[in-house]
């Protein structure tokens, strides 16, 4: 007899479980967990600026050691002795130094247009304006697109030795990539929850007859007149003026 009880109450609690994962993203959490992500976006987008900005320091300062040792080997005539090829190594790593600090500049703007969108991501929902996520999601998009592509890529390479072999490459690299998928649809929601907010307060307008003249409340920002009455836009998301 307590078999088909068990049996019986198992689906509900998988129905639990998944209503408590689900719970982030329901209507009435939404707008929280798109807050503390855009926070938690804010907080990586900076700290990957911070970084990219660190090593082109450092990448300009071995540049700058470098050109120096060039000039004094060439001054004490070692730049051309044989059999040490020293013009050889020094080309050599003169260039790979090149090479090193314009891929950092290249990345240095990527990091700096993604910090920009982050902010731009939460201040647009803070203050709840859908147009100031839309460069964020983009961005986010072509760059789980790219991250996808460029792990494949380098399944080839020494890579995957260091994870423990191409399985749990692949495993813990697309789990990571499944991860901002999960935020991408977090804000995506809540970019169609605004819309959706904006678009129900412009269709429900109300009439409101107009007031006489001078009893116009403060805190009424913009304001329509026709046909002897008042209609009251206001920006706030509740629809409160």
């Amino acid at each position: 007899m307590l078999l088909p009880a068990a049996n019986s109450a198992s689906p509900n609690n998988w129905r639990r479980l998944w209503e408590m994962l689900m719970s982030p993203i329901t209507p009435r959490n939404l707008r929280t967990t798109a807050l503390l992500t855009s926070i938690y976006q804010l907080l990586i987008a900076h700290c990957i600026l911070f970084l990219v900005l660190l090593c082109l320091a450092h990448a300009e300062q071995m540049r700058h050691l470098l050109d120096l040792d060039i000039l004094d080997q060439k001054d004490n005539g070692f730049y051309n002795m044989s059999p040490f090829h020293n013009d050889v190594r020094l080309r050599s790593a003169s260039e790979l130094a090149d090479a090193t600090e314009n891929a950092l500049y290249v990345l240095s703007a990527l990091t700096g247009v993604y910090a920009l969108a982050a902010i731009a991501l939460f201040i647009g929902v803070y203050q709840n304006r859908p147009g100031l996520i839309i460069p964020w999601l983009l961005i986010e998009f072509l760059g789980m697109i790219a991250a996808a592509v460029l792990i494949f890529m380098l399944k080839d390479t020494k890579l995957p030795q260091i994870f423990g072999g191409q399985t749990f490459y692949f495993v813990i690299c697309y789990s990571l990539v499944c991860m901002d998928g999960f935020k991408w649809y977090v804000m995506h929601s809540f970019y169609q929850s605004l819309r959706t907010m904006n678009k129900l307060r412009e269709i429900a307008t109300v009439a409101i007859p107009c007031p006489a003249p001078g009893a116009i409340p403060y805190h009424f920002r913009r304001e329509h007149m026709s046909n002897g009455y008042k209609h009251i836009l206001t920006d706030s998301p509740d629809g409160q003026c």
